[in-house]
């Protein structure tokens, strides 16, 4: 069975308002919609804080607020198809807690979904809501004095194809349609709520007339209608008037005054008189008359021009709702200004560019809150003098657009005062907009690979996200955050790094130590000079420099007073350990440095077990130092432990084991504090590749135990994958109150692993296995965000530390808390030092490579380029209704796969899309050659479905002074009869979906020449969009009916099984031979396996999923550093992406843990029904545009990790653990222990 977890959230913003907290502080906060959730964040002086969130079990589509007078904001959520919703939330307590208190279904099985809006809108008084999600039909809801829901009723709409609605009054409601005649039509209709129903005739505010169709575009974005309430200075003459935005020209309708509105009742009397008439004749007039009523276009109070392209947002800027923010799809934005005084006139100011807007909601003293689905939602602030790009025009306008410059506005005005209805658009230098905060978005991901560029291990996603003018190549992995700010060059072969305090227990390090491969270098942090590095001489410091040093630390000086023993915390006693000696230094304030004490030659050391000739060519391999105790490993299997008494070493415990000792840890496990000492000690050694366990016995019982039992053996480990390099017996939550929590232990191997092991009732426990790289590692206490935390520095740097109640490690020698560099660590590299701050040890880095207007479509790796290959389609924004001039280009660029430099260009002709990219290796002659193979797609606008296009091979050139543009070039081109959908290759053969066909090209080299042969065509299927291989296996996905299964045998195709379902597929990868995974266009996952009958191959359905996005791509492989559990059968399969953002793993679970999983989910899904009233059982379940099945009443085949993982949040409950656990009745009770499920989903957390 699989488990779907969520790696990255969805990071589209979908929408976004702004609520008032009713009371005397008028708190104000900032409403954010994604896909699946809703987020409230403060509106403070210094930026948004993130108060709280909730979840939606629904596609949220439209968020709205409704104010109220009492201390509680109402919150409106909408969800979309298959099965809408219209959620009731309700903010309290100063917009900490997010509840929802109503879930009103809107499904209606037998209804056409709307094909242009699905928005809900709430009345100014907040006294109705009214949502479109169906044709012909509108849901209004009644609301309470609170915002809630208090009833509702369905009323039928005779406008089918709506566009937008909008409130124009207290129950009057705008409508903006295309008729049966395909014209724009604009009017008003009233509530009646006392009959349930839209009135009939249209509202007398606004009688039906007609706007220029030629001035609008419907079909990425349809034109909106915004309210313009009245304002009270004008009187009774003036009722308001209503905004069409989206056209060519924004248009200002004014409503019918209280006269006008009388009129328009007299006529509408006398003309249902005429058509009622006894005389035909005249009854024949009345109708006629009024179709042609019906064709009248009302001429607009005030106009202005809109030069660019069709609007995607817009939002009020003022209380008195005059001034208006709009951008357009590009994310040009312009100020409107609706004047009302002396007449009605409208001026248009150009602000800037910012990212393409799904959402604008103004929040106060001229900051906006930009909500974006192709580029990162930003916070603006509107200026009024230019703050950017002062020589150039503030956003481009056409020239058949006229415009002035601010400085003329006055002089227009004055001019313009016969002028009603056309108004002015202000165009002058530099961008207005400065950016305050951003907020990184993924959406939409199109396309995505996984890299490991060095073969660690430590994975990368590089996905192509964004759209339109901010596309953008988005480098997404998880680690620890680290910020570098200092680093000392030409220090080479760093084999350990130390830093060391004046004394021990001074929060702050004032030295740095660094061994190389044959001496030592001590550097010093120099406050007062703003923390410069400085590099002291060897000898005359007092520190041994001319010899690696093994360890070196701080002490505590220790003093016998009578029978007690005094530790001095204010110490300023430094032990260095190198190979042949022990030295004991001490901090001279006069001197300024540090002074050598004492030293204790190795062959001069005197234990009572250890003969002196033994001592003699003894040489210390490992060392390992706390507060008062010293650990020394020596050749020929010694372990001493001393302690500094007095000024002198005194050893007071040996061993002589029966293996080489590799490394030893003696950290105190206690951790609170400064730690005086420990009796754990863990030792690890070479041949057996195991650890152990040790114990130092009492001093008071060395009387009775041989000499060498002060050195008690406590327990070990089995054995290691290799040999241990490192050790550290350390506690990561010792300053917490979990009772929970154990030491851990961790060892750090010869081949890059770091393993991990639970030490709890002396023994050695759940072992696990990190990935830290390919090189030995060293392990390194340090602290992260004020907890306990250890870095492993391998071949890459990696940080482990523990979080959630767990063990997480994530990928990045020591800490350092220096004045100039607080907090700090530092990492050795090839012939440096650096210094910087880890600032957390868990967080997503998303690296972005901007590419302005060029949208990325299709990725691949190129690994032996060490780049990229990215198909990329660059749109010319035009100005609404002149599609001819929104053209395209289409290119495929190669950037360097570290730096993501561009490097390389290739521009494909006019009409030409590329639309498949394939990376392959072919050996021709015995050598082996790399191609970069692109599916070029030729679009004709008089052709319904492409029939040219061709397949072309690129090589990278090897000059070195060749410009961008020169160093791809095509080196083979094979025509074919259609679109080329996605490309894969076999060996030397190329397969490409073209249109409904397979067709097979070889590669073939003859007379020192390469060509394109085709070999067959493979015609079954109606259109393939989605083409996998997996040897000389293919899965070929076709976009109308479901999937396939074919082998390819050197030229011909052979149909191995076929799913004869309509599933509409839009993606699928093959998890092995025999099974495969896929995602279609009703956001549901599915999952297949081929099974063999007598007769036939067949495949099976073993999972139905409900996801609510789609997936446009499926990834084999895991994320990050690759953990093994020994005991937990969890391992990742696949990574799959959507177009909102979001990032998801795919995990397989064996069959005996997936039972009890399903049993677990099951046993959820009724404990949180009956908390929350939702069913988790039916949103999981797979649905169509009809909603659900009866014949799938749940998913099946694939578990919900996100929801399981819940059960941690219950751990802490006794009662509600105790109902999970039990279930409903005695089936249902659950037969894994609780602590096994916690395992099994920290596991699975680790994953994600």
């Amino acid at each position: 069975m699989k488990v779907v977890a969520t790696y990255h959230p969805p990071s589209s913003v979908l929408d976004s308002a702004k609520c008032t907290l009713a009371g005397d502080d008028g708190s104000e906060f900032l409403l954010v919609a994604k896909l699946n959730r809703v987020d409230v964040y403060a509106i403070r002086p210094d930026g948004l804080h993130h108060q709280t969130g909730i979840e939606i079990w629904g596609r949220v589509s439209a968020v709205r607020p409704v104010q109220t007078k009492y201390r509680v904001i109402s919150v409106l959520v909408l969800t979309d198809h298959p099965e809408p919703e219209l959620i009731f939330l309700s903010l309290t307590q100063s917009g900490t807690v997010l509840t929802v208190t109503k879930r009103l279904s809107l499904f209606e099985r037998s209804s056409r979904p709307a094909e242009f809006l699905h928005d809900v809108v709430v009345s100014p008084l907040g006294n109705y809501a009214v949502a479109s999600v169906y044709t012909a039909r509108l849901r209004i809801v009644l609301l309470d004095t609170k915002g809630q829901y208090d009833r509702d009723f369905d009323a039928s709409a005779m406008e089918l194809n709506l566009l937008s609605i909008a409130f124009v009054g207290q129950d009057t409601l705008a409508l903006l349609h295309i008729d049966y005649q395909q014209r724009l039509q604009l009017l008003a209709r009233d509530i009646n709520s006392g009959d349930f129903q839209l009135s009939p005739a249209a509202s007398l505010l606004l009688p039906p007339f007609a706007l220029p169709e030629d001035w609008f575009s419907v079909e990425e974005h349809p034109p909106h209608l915004v309210f313009v309430p009245p304002d009270e200075e004008k009187g009774r003459d003036f009722n308001g008037a209503v905004l069409v935005l989206g056209g060519r020209k924004i248009l200002l309708y004014d409503l019918a005054s209280h006269d006008a509105a009388a009129r328009n009742h007299s006529k509408a009397q006398r003309m249902d008189k005429k058509k009622r008439s006894a005389d035909a004749e005249e009854a024949s007039r009345a109708k006629q008359k009024e179709r042609e009523r019906e064709r009248f276009k009302k001429k607009p109070r005030a106009a202005v021009n809109w030069p660019w392209s069709a609007v995607a947002a817009s939002c009020v800027l003022d209380e008195s709702h005059t001034k208006f923010l709009i951008g357009d799809k590009y994310g040009r934005l312009a100020m409107l200004h609706v004047d009302l005084t002396g007449g009605f006139s409208l001026t248009l100011v150009a602000l800037g560019e910012a990212s393409s807007p799904t959402s604008l909601t103004y929040l106060a003293n001229q900051v906006v809150y930009l909500g974006s689905h192709y580029g990162d939602s930003q916070l603006l602030r509107i200026s009024q003098a230019p703050v950017s790009s002062l020589d150039t025009p503030t956003l481009p306008i056409p020239s058949s657009v006229p415009t002035i410059r601010p400085s003329e506005m006055g002089a227009a005005g004055k001019r313009r005062a016969t002028e009603v209805t056309e108004g002015l658009v202000v165009n002058g230098l530099g961008s207005h907009l400065a950016e305050l905060e951003r907020f990184t978005n993924l959406a939409p991901i199109v396309d995505a690979v996984l890299v490991d560029f060095d073969n660690t291990g430590q994975k990368e996603i590089v996905t192509c996200s964004g759209g339109r003018n901010t596309g953008s190549l988005r480098a997404v992995r998880r680690g620890a955050d680290f910020k570098e700010a200092a680093v000392i060059k030409g220090v080479a072969n760093v084999t350990k790094v130390w830093t060391l305090r004046q004394k021990y227990n001074d929060s702050e390090h004032t030295h740095l130590v660094v061994s190389t491969l044959n001496r030592t270098h001590l550097f010093h942090f120099d406050e007062a000079q703003g923390g410069v590095i400085s590099n002291l001489p060897g000898s005359p410091s007092g520190f041994e420099t001319s010899t690696p040093t093994i360890t070196i630390s701080n002490v505590m000086r220790l003093t016998r007073k009578n029978s007690s023993l005094i530790y001095d915390e204010h110490s300023s006693l430094v032990v260095q350990i190198v190979p042949k000696a022990l030295l004991l230094l001490e901090y001279n304030l006069e001197a300024g440095g540090f002074v050598r004490k004492s030293e204790l030659p190795l062959d001069k050391l005197k234990d009572r077990n250890i003969l002196p000739e033994a001592l003699s060519g003894q040489e210390i391999v490992a060392a390992d130092i706390n507060a008062s105790q010293i650990v020394l490993a020596l050749k020929y299997r010694w372990m001493i432990q001393l302690t500094v008494m007095d000024g002198q070493f005194v050893p007071q415990r040996s061993r002589q084991f029966s293996g080489e000792i590799s490394a030893v840890s003696c950290v105190p496990l206690s951790g609170k504090g400064f730690a005086k000492h420990t009796t754990s000690i863990a030792v690890s050694f070479w041949k057996s590749d195991c650890v152990k366990i040790m114990r130092l016995v009492s001093l008071r019982e060395a009387a009775s135990l041989p000499p060498d039992g002060l050195i008690a053996d406590v327990c070990g480990s089995e054995r290691l994958p290799a040999a241990p390099r490192s050790l550290l017996l350390h506690a990561f939550n010792a300053n917490e109150d979990d009772k929970q929590s154990y030491p851990y232990l961790l060892v750090g191997l010869v081949d890059g692993t770091v393993v991990s092991f639970v030490y709890k009732d002396n023994a050695l426990l759940d072992m696990k296995l990190i990935s830290a790289g390919v090189f030995p590692v060293s392990l390194h206490p340090a602290v992260v965000n004020g907890k306990g935390a250890v870095m492993a520095c391998g071949s890459r740097g990696s940080v482990l530390g523990w979080e959630k109640g767990r063990l997480l490690h994530s990928p990045l020698m020591i800490k350092a808390s220096i004045p100039a560099y607080p907090a700090s660590v530092v990492l050795v590299g090839v012939d440096s030092l650096v210094i910087g701050t880890v600032a957390s040890f868990d967080k997503v880095h998303v690296r972005s490579v901007p590419l302005g207007y060029d949208s990325p479509r299709c990725i691949v790796h190129c690994p032996s380029w060490r780049a990229f290959a990215v198909a990329c389609l660059r749109m010319t924004p035009a100005r609404v209704s002149e599609a001819d001039e929104e053209v395209f280009s289409s290119s495929v660029q190669l950037f360097n796969e570290t730096t993501f430099e561009k490097i390389a260009q290739l521009n494909m002709k006019n009409s030409e899309d590329v639309t498949a990219l394939h990376f392959l290796t072919v050996t021709l002659a015995g050598q082996a050659i790399n191609f970069v193979c692109a599916g070029v797609t030729v679009y004709d606008c008089h052709e319904r479905e492409p029939s040219q296009g061709h397949i072309i091979l690129l090589q990278k050139s090897t000059g070195h002074n060749l410009s961008a543009t020169q160093a791809l070039t095509v080196t083979i081109t094979a025509h074919v009869n259609g679109c080329i959908y996605a490309l894969t290759s076999v060996g030397n053969t190329i397969v490409a979906a073209v249109n409904s066909s397979l067709i097979l090209l070889r590669i073939e080299y003859a007379n020192k020449s390469i060509s394109l042969r085709e070999v067959n065509v493979w015609n079954h299927n109606y259109l393939i969009t989605t083409l996998v291989s997996r040897g000389d296996l293919l899965l070929v996905g076709d976009a109308l009916t479901s999937v396939s299964l074919v082998k390819l045998n050197e030229s011909q195709v052979e149909l191995v099984a076929r799913d004869y379902g309509s599933l509409w597929p839009t993606s699928a990868q093959l998890l092995d031979e025999k099974s495969l995974i896929g995602a279609n266009s009703d956001y549901n996952m599915f999952a297949f396996r081929l099974q063999k009958t007598e007769l036939q191959k067949l495949l099976e359905r073993e999972g139905h999923y409900f996801v609510g996005d789609i997936v446009n791509k499926f990834v084999p492989g895991s994320l990050g550093l690759s953990e093994v559990s020994a005991d937990i059968p969890l391992q990742s399969q696949q990574l799959f992406f959507t177009p909102t953002g979001q990032i998801g793993i795919i995990a397989n679970m064996n069959e005996e843990l997936s039972l009890h999983m399903t049993s677990l989910q099951r046993n959820l899904s009724t404990y949180f029904e009956r908390k929350e009233g939702v069913s988790h059982s039916r949103f999981r379940a797979p649905k169509n545009n009809r909603g659900r099945s009866d014949s799938e009443a749940s998913s099946f085949g694939f578990l919900d990790g996100d929801f399981l993982e819940r059960f941690l949040v219950l751990v802490e409950d006794p009662r509600a653990l105790r109902q999970v656990m039990d279930g409903q009745s005695e089936p249902e009770r659950l037969t894994i222990s609780p602590e096994q499920i916690q395992k099994v989903l920290e596991r699975l957390q680790s994953m994600h």
